[in-house]
């Protein structure tokens, strides 16, 4: 078995997409135009003819090149028919030259007890997912009675979803009122947002949810999907929206327009324990998933990461 590193200008884009629509742990964030948009840049480890992939998201700064997990891709990793011995062969054919590792892991790739890597650290991250195929009357009887009482709240305040909003209003509404909670993301991850969201809209592949009171908007959200998952990627509420459970009423929108079918709500977080509380309202099953770094860097700079 051979794993051959390509640089970016040298991946066969189709051949590369189409081993992510076979690869039974594909991910909507390891297409080529998910990765072309939101990865500064990106190269891959591919074995054989496309048989297994691995993207490989990285920046450069202060002459050191390094990997990184790009804003608003929740998971990547190794893509194909996979196992132990394979996760460490591509492990072992990340180049020498990026010199530091911070990137996160889809679920069911890395057996922490298997890896052989030197130095390479684990660290366990929460994700939560539920399952849609189901009728949607199944799925709201599981909710916590906290979800049921907010979404009679947003009914009692009259609050409207509009569906099939421009992805672009729902970004710069999310922007509007989360960019003092996310200061290390940029203009320019937000275009890069924007770009990414703008072509899967064009395939298809994404869903907005705008909650409006007395003609204000007040809350948003925007799911990616494929034909395995429904992606929790932004959303959120103003001060108004908030106090009437407007992102409630959104999520279980998102939830009932999907369910029935043979996919899975990929809630997509979180380690914050609001977050994190707010997506255990909706009865998910917790899953885990590794965030995986490695510090090749030369002492003393080392000491700094």
């Amino acid at each position: 078995m051979k794993v051959s590193y390509l640089p970016q200008a040298n991946i066969d884009k189709q051949k590369w997409d189409r081993c992510i629509d076979t690869a039974p742990n594909g991910l909507i964030y390891a297409y080529s135009f998910y990765l072309d948009a939101m990865s500064k840049n990106w190269d891959a480890l591919i074995l054989n003819d496309y048989e297994i992939v691995m993207p490989l998201t990285w920046n450069k700064k202060y002459g050191v090149h390094y990997l990184y997990q790009p804003f608003f891709t929740k998971t990547l990793g190794i893509f194909g028919n996979i196992s132990d011995e394979i996760v460490n062969l591509f492990l072992h054919a990340i180049p020498k030259h990026f010199k530091y590792l911070d990137i996160d892991f889809k679920e069911n790739i890395i057996n922490p007890y298997k890896v052989t890597l030197q130095d390479l650290q684990l660290k366990k991250r929460d994700n939560f997912l539920l399952d849609l195929n189901k009728k949607y009357e199944k799925i709201y009887s599981e909710y916590k009675r906290l979800t049921v009482r907010m979404l009679k709240k947003a009914a009692a305040h009259n609050v409207e979803v509009l569906r099939n909003r421009n992805v672009n209003e729902v970004i710069d509404f999310y922007r509007k009122y989360y960019a003092t909670e996310h200061p290390e993301i940029g203009l320019d991850d937000y275009k890069r947002l924007k770009d990414a969201c703008n072509i899967a809209s064009k395939k298809k592949q994404t869903a907005t949810y705008v909650a409006e009171s007395n003609g204000q908007v007040i809350a948003v959200y925007l799911v990616l999907k494929d034909e395995k998952f429904i992606y929790s990627l932004i959303g959120g509420s103003n001060k108004m929206g908030k106090d009437c459970g407007a992102f409630y009423l959104l999520t279980d929108s998102a939830i009932k327009d999907h369910s029935g079918t043979n996919r899975t709500f990929r809630f997509e977080g979180s380690d914050k324990k609001g977050i994190a509380f707010f997506n255990m309202q909706f009865n998910p099953v917790p899953i885990h998933y590794y965030h995986l770094t490695l510090n090749r860097l030369p002492w003393p700079v080392k000491l700094f990461k």
